[in-house]
């Protein structure tokens, strides 16, 4: 075969496996559930279509147990796809132990979720108009991103602190 025959094919190949949901929102397949999992979403439909049709609030009071299990067992299924295809991602890439690789990405990842729950916690005891504030200033500005330094926590910040206010530092 010639090469730009080979080029051609290769070409042809790549516009047919184009993701045509780039930038779309993450589908995970109804199909791909238990029976039991599919009925609790289904009962979850059946409250949310009622809620639309009422707008009565004390349906999601009375079933909050139902829309957070929902909510977990789609968290539960990213989670699991996530912490499975990173490791086999990356050992694909570096040639490395599956196993080795798996244990350090759990790690960080369990870690992370600790530390953003910690956050999250902490946000809900912001007054509103300090939540608005700082949306406000992200949507100027952008979100700024960078790295925290591994083992900064509270203890360090009030360390912190009390070095800003000692008297060395006058």
């Amino acid at each position: 075969m010639k090469t730009s025959d080979m080029f051609r094919r290769v070409e042809n190949l790549t516009e047919k496996l184009k993701d045509s949901t780039t930038g779309s929102f993450l589908r995970v397949d109804f199909n791909s559930f238990s029976e039991a999992e599919k009925a609790l979403f289904r009962k979850g439909d059946e409250v949310s279509e009622e809620y639309y049709r009422t707008g009565n609030t004390e349906l999601l009071v009375k079933n909050d147990d139902l829309i957070y299990r929902n909510i977990e067992l789609m968290w539960k299924r990213i989670t699991e796809l996530y912490c499975y295809t990173v490791p086999m991602s990356i050992c694909g890439a570096t040639g490395l132990n599956y196993e080795i690789v798996n244990y350090f990405l759990k790690l960080h990842f369990l870690n992370f979720e600790t530390d953003l729950f910690e956050c999250v916690g902490n946000l809900l005891k912001w007054e509103e108009s300090d939540r608005q504030e700082f949306l406000s200033d992200l949507k100027k500005n952008g979100p700024v991103l960078f790295r925290i330094p591994r083992g900064f926590n509270d203890y360090d910040n009030k360390t912190l602190n009390e070095t800003k206010n000692s008297e060395e530092t006058r």
